[in-house]
């Protein structure tokens, strides 16, 4: 299994994952680290264990935001077959992780 250097508040974490999964792990510590580089520079201090589990926590929260926007979308989806309610459900959601997507690559 490849290792991957992800660093995180200068400090470098090596991680293993499937051969092919390098650039993907690079981009989820790029994400991370870009979340914790918010955290600091928003003013709050801690230690490192403390700064990674805010920004796990950040995390975790956005998760969350994305998954209750999925259920809703699901449960607005007709459930006669209304295709189009549907396709708009879908659409809304893909937006929201197109936002997401956008914001990782900007960090």
């Amino acid at each position: 299994m490849p290792l991957v250097d992800i660093y995180l508040s200068s400090r470098k974490y090596s991680v293993s994952c499937e051969t092919g999964q390098e650039p993907r792990l690079r981009q989820l510590g790029d994400y991370v680290g870009g979340k914790l580089r918010e955290l600091s520079e928003s003013g709050l201090t801690g230690s490192d264990a403390h700064m990674l589990a805010l920004t796990a926590l950040l995390l975790a929260d956005e998760l969350f935001d994305v998954t209750e926007e999925l259920d809703k979308a699901r449960s607005r989806a007709p459930k006669d077959g209304g295709r189009e309610a549907a396709v708009a459900s879908v659409d809304a959601v893909s937006r929201r992780l197109e936002e997401l997507a956008s914001r990782l690559e900007r960090s």
